[in-house]
This record gives C-alpha cells, structure tokens and sequence, in this order.
C-alpha cells in the first residue's frame, strides 16, 4: 500500500540547540527510499532529538531537511511544515496506545483524523493487522494485551496510512531480551516486506548490527562514522566507534617505518611487541608517529600448537576465564597488559594455561588520530 516513490530523507547541516547546549551539530545524511537506516549511539548523544527535528516535534537552530526532494524545514528559507503534513509516522518507547480503545480503534485513529472514508478505514487496519498477525484480536481491548502485542498495534498503526517513512525511537527497549529479539526481526522484516523508508534510533548496538542497513554512530550530537553493519564492525574509524560498537581490543604504540612485506602497517609497543595490521581506509600509511591498533576481541585466535602465521603469533598465559553460554571470554596476559578473547563455548582453555595467541593483520585495523 506505500508508494515505492516516496520516502527519499535529505538531512543537511542540522543544528538543533536548547538554549547554550548544543543538542545536534552539523549533521548531514541521506536515507535512500525504503533503506533501514539506525542512529546508534549512549544516552544523550542527540539521536532522538534528530528524530524528533526530522519528524516535526523539534525546531531545528540551522540547516535544512528534505523528505522527497521537497523541504519540510529550512532555516534559510524559513519554512517549517508541521508534523501532521511531513507524511511520517513514529513508533515511541511507551507505544503511546489508548488502552481503554480496542485494538482496532488504536489502528484506526490516525485514519479518521485524516478523514478517510469507513470502508478505507477498514480496509486499511485490517490489512495493518494481517501484517502484524493481530487480526484476531481486532475487538480486544490494548490494555488486555502483552507489551509485545501493544508494541504490534503501534507498529500496525504507524503503517496503516501508508507513510512516508517511520521513525523508530527506542521502539523495544521496555521489552524484555527475548521478546526484543524476536520484535527486531518482526521489525526488520516488516519493513523489506513493505519498502518502508525506516530511521530507527537506539543505542544497543547488537540491535543495530541486527536490522540495519546502514548506521550512523553518533556521539556528542554528532557524526563519528556512517556505513553498513559491516563496516562499522570490522573498520571503525575511530576510538569511540571501535569501543562502542562491539567488542574490542585496543592497541597503542609507535608506528614504524619500515612495513611489513606483504604491506601491513607495523606498530610497536611499549613492552617492545610488533603488531602488524591495516589502516581503517585500507589504501594509505598513516604519517602520525604514534597509533591505535582495534582488534576485535572474537578475531583472537587462541591454539596449543603455534600457529604457521610469521608475525603477530605469541606464547601468552590464561589469567582468566569466563563461561558466558555460547562463548568463553578469556583474559591473557600479553606485554606487561591484558588482552580479552572470545571463543566458541566447544574451543575450552582453562586458567593458567599456557597458549599460542595469533591475529590476522587484516583484524588488526589503524583508528585514525
């Protein structure tokens, strides 16, 4: 029922401030019709309040915002269109349901705001109903329903007039694990079956490697790096992103100048170990004289015999280890510092125990400054 032209979000030199506090600072993105895009980021970071700016229920200080090619706010040419007329739909935290309204009604609401016809109305729910498989319960009071059911009518109620896009604002985070789990999917799958443009705000990055298409991490009210799940796990760019997207290792020490052969980039140490690894471009040395090395902790390879690698292999000691179901974390000494591994639940090493540790260059990723 969406129309597959519509849903193109242009964000460009957004600036949103209360008072002396500078809440979103030149921020510039662009959401490609029916694309998940997710704004990751801690507490208070600015995420949803650029939602909200993008939705209408914020006033932005500068820049400009774009659904369609059309402005919808620009501080330069003064135009502000309300929430009501940008087209969007949003699913909050509290789900913002009636609970003393039936399910139906939920759904329908912001169908007869806008006036349509009975038979449209209809039509309309049940078909947002069908998809979040509550057609059943079409009768039942939303305060009769579980959390993950009500979550179901705001989704069935963000849908049901066909939107531009939807905007997601910490949508499952008063859902217990399990049910956030399945709801994600629910999410993610919802949105392909339908080509829903979707900006989706949370700071759980496991949730956002999960359903997105493309993140964006943000931090201080602004940008730290924008790519695909996958790019921003295996090369981060930065410090804050390696250490809050995932599980890292963080490796400081003095860039050499002679590479290796193959052509990684060579860092040493303090205790004098010579780690060999990529930069986060993957294309130029770095000239800075000292650097930071992210190794995630699941690329850790630990083994009895030494490995046949020629560089980064090293004998260190388990200091510790730490059952977490489906993984072991291990804590290994290595130059005078720790380092923290994950392996497999099936590969089991015991504390004290003395192994190989070896990295692949290519986990082995140069943050830039």
């Amino acid at each position: 029922m969406q129309d597959a032209d519509c849903g193109h979000i242009e964000v460009e030199g957004l600036c949103v401030r209360y008072g002396e506090v500078t809440a979103v600072r030149q921020v510039s993105f662009t959401v490609r019709r029916g694309e998940h895009l997710t704004l990751l980021g801690p507490s208070g970071c600015g995420k949803s309040t650029l939602l909200r700016a993008i939705a209408g229920l914020e006033r932005p200080a500068a820049g400009e915002i774009r659904i369609d090619g059309q402005p919808v706010f620009s501080s330069t040419q003064g135009i502000n269109v309300p929430t009501e007329k940008r087209g969007l739909s949003m699913v909050f935290q509290s789900y913002a349901i009636w609970p003393h309204m039936t399910v139906f009604d939920n759904v329908a609401y912001g169908l007869r705001v806008r006036r349509l016809g009975r038979t449209q109305i209809e039509e309309a729910v049940s078909w947002a109903l069908e998809l979040v498989r509550l057609r059943d319960f079409a009768d039942r009071r939303a305060a009769n329903l579980s959390g993950g059911q009500q979550q179901r009518v705001a989704l069935a109620r963000s849908i049901a007039f066909s939107p531009k896009a939807v905007l997601f604002d910490e949508p499952l985070s008063n859902l217990d694990a399990k049910l956030r789990v399945e709801m994600r999917l629910e999410i993610k799958e919802l949105q392909r079956t339908l080509g829903i443009t979707a900006i989706y705000v949370t700071h759980d990055q496991e949730e956002a490697l999960a359903i997105s298409d493309q993140i964006i991490v943000m931090n201080a009210g602004g940008i730290e790096q924008v790519g695909t799940p996958s790019e921003i796990y295996d090369r981060p760019h930065t410090v804050f992103t390696a250490d809050f997207v995932g599980s890292a290792n963080l490796i400081t020490g003095r860039l050499r100048a002679d590479p290796h052969p193959a052509g990684h980039i060579a860092l040493e140490t303090p205790s004098g170990k010579v780690v060999y690894g990529v930069s986060e471009s993957n294309t130029t040395r770095p000239h800075a004289p000292e650097g930071t090395f992210s190794v995630r902790t699941i690329y850790l390879q630990l083994s009895r015999e030494k490995p046949k690698a020629e560089v980064n292999t090293w004998l260190v000691r388990i200091t510790r280890s730490v059952f977490l179901g489906d993984v072991f974390q291990y804590v290994i000494e290595w130059g005078g510092g720790q380092l923290v591994v994950r392996r497999l639940a099936t590969e089991r090493f015991d504390e004290g125990e003395q192994v190989w540790l070896s990295i692949e260059p290519r986990h082995c990723v140069l943050l830039a400054g």
